[in-house]
């Protein structure tokens, strides 16, 4: 076991892996708590992208896919990535080549803690999913003003002028 944990290392959990850990995923639409993954279908590994839990997964999932878009648009108007990012899963959903949804109804109290669980397995095999820990709530580049210490970061990072800046438009 040991050993294929250590062969893991550096990959990605797919959704074989979360369906052994929670079984089959609903075959109908999860209006009420539980958990979700995004999965890129257009791999054949199926790589899980993102890891979450809702309140109402249909109207989180839905929401996701609208904020997807609008990063998408934002960047054919060339905005900048930080401009038109309003959390770290949306482009990573932008950059899938076939982002999928799977969920799990589960009672509030299950999602948060099968969520939890998932990640923690996710990181001790070595395949934290891209987006994970990317959150929400920092903001985005058109919040200039914030003096939250997340985001005051963030837009140094994303001046032109500072190494990651740099670093991005070289494509590194």
């Amino acid at each position: 076991m040991m050993d294929a944990v250590i062969r893991r290392a550096g990959g990605t959990v797919d959704i074989g892996m979360v369906r052994a850990a929670v079984g089959p995923e609903s075959d109908v639409v999860v209006n009420g708590p539980g958990v979700y993954v995004w999965i890129d279908a257009g791999v054949d590994e199926q790589p899980v992208l993102y890891i979450g839990r809702s309140r109402n997964v249909s109207l989180r999932t839905s929401n996701e896919r609208l904020w997807t878009e609008q990063f998408r648009d934002a960047r054919r108007r060339d905005n900048t990535l930080w401009y038109s990012a309003g959390c770290g899963l949306a482009p990573v959903l932008a950059a899938a080549r076939d982002p999928q949804v799977r969920t799990w109804p589960m009672e509030k109290a299950d999602a948060g803690a099968t969520e939890t669980a998932l990640i923690r397995l996710a990181a001790m095999t070595g395949g934290t999913p891209p987006a994970q820990g990317a959150g929400w709530g920092w903001g985005r580049g058109d919040c200039a003003e914030s003096t939250h210490p997340v985001h005051t970061l963030l837009n140094t990072w994303f001046d032109p002028q500072h190494a990651v800046s740099v670093k991005l438009a070289r494509g590194e």
